[in-house]
């Protein structure tokens, strides 16, 4: 199992969030609305900083189960 290494600090799209969690856009969208997740906007996007929403999954295990982590591609 890999660890997650909350060093990484980069800018995400909806498009490789939902890529990196495994999830659709319906989803995304209830968790930007219900669920918590950490975002922030640039004009009319949003925008998610990687590190906070590895730390917001890995704070929050009762959600992290429903999501299908697609870290392996990233290394």
């Amino acid at each position: 199992m890999s660890t997650l290494d909350l060093s990484v600090d980069e800018l995400l799209t909806d498009v490789q969030l939902r890529e990196l969690l495994g999830i659709s856009r319906t989803t995304l969208w209830r968790l930007r609305k219900f669920g918590g997740v950490p975002y922030g906007k640039v004009g009319r996007s949003y925008r998610y900083r990687k590190s906070e929403v590895l730390r917001w999954i890995a704070d929050n295990p009762q959600q992290s189960h429903q999501l299908h982590l697609n870290l392996d591609s990233e290394q």
